[in-house]
């Protein structure tokens, strides 16, 4: 009768034990049973994107300062640029660019503008006869006169040493460097060559003749155009003697 009952709680354990063995392996394999992954694809796509024309000022001294003319409306360019794009479960999720090829280059947008006196002989001004746009900034600006005599507080000179006068302003060195050639909007050509301890950040102090015009202009946004001197380009070889191919045309004198 012993035997028998310790037969009966042998095998109990042996059950309880096969029971607990079984059930600690399904839940490891629950347990590592890999989740579903969300799948990751790449592809590679091509797409024609269009390039915004340049602007150029080419200098006209028979233009009254501030005023401007467009001699050439431009066109825009195309090029062609390869992506490596990257989706998840068939969405994107990251492009990166692999190649850009210049298919047609865009042709200039080109202004012709008066320049004032003040500043038609200063420095680089002087020497370029055009300039290209190289960024466009919104910017708030005011206007002042430096002559004591014209109602201003200025002594007369900029930080730079210039004198001050119409063309020169104000700015902040730590968004446009001193000394870089400007074109204002509903102003003109400048020359970015004086500071002031309230121009900081995205202003600018833009110098009139008079306080009267310096009143009249008040407080504004415009849009100023960092500029930056077009290289000339370099001369033509003179043509051999006896050169069948015929003469380049010669263009027409600007009116």
């Amino acid at each position: 009768m012993r035997g028998r009952r310790h037969a009966f709680r042998g095998g109990l354990w042996r059950w309880l034990l096969i029971s607990a063995g079984i059930g600690l392996l399904c839940a490891i394999g629950c347990a590592e049973k890999p989740r579903t992954s969300r799948e990751l694809t790449v592809k590679t796509v091509e797409t024609r994107e269009k390039i915004a024309p340049p602007t150029l000022f080419e200098l006209n001294r028979r233009l009254p300062p501030r005023h401007r003319v467009l001699r050439s409306a431009g066109k825009p360019g195309e090029k062609l640029v390869v992506w490596r794009v990257y989706y998840r479960n068939g969405k994107e999720v990251r492009r990166q660019k692999v190649k850009e090829e210049v298919l047609e280059p865009p042709q200039p947008r080109v202004y012709e503008i008066g320049v004032h006196g003040h500043i038609a002989s200063r420095g680089v001004v002087g020497r370029a006869g055009a300039f290209r746009t190289m960024k466009v900034l919104e910017m708030h600006a005011t206007a002042y006169t430096p002559h004591r005599s014209g109602g201003g507080t200025g002594s007369g000179r900029t930080a730079t040493g210039l004198p001050a006068g119409y063309g020169l302003v104000a700015v902040d060195p730590r968004v446009i460097p001193l000394g870089t050639v400007l074109y204002i909007e509903d102003y003109g050509m400048a020359i970015a060559a004086d500071t002031g301890r309230a121009i900081r950040g995205h202003k600018i102090d833009l110098c009139y003749a008079t306080r009267q015009q310096a009143m009249q202009f008040g407080r504004r946004k415009v849009r100023v155009h960092i500029l930056q001197a077009v290289a000339a380009p370099p001369p033509k070889p003179p043509q051999p003697e006896g050169d069948p191919s015929p003469p380049e045309d010669k263009p027409e004198p600007t009116p």
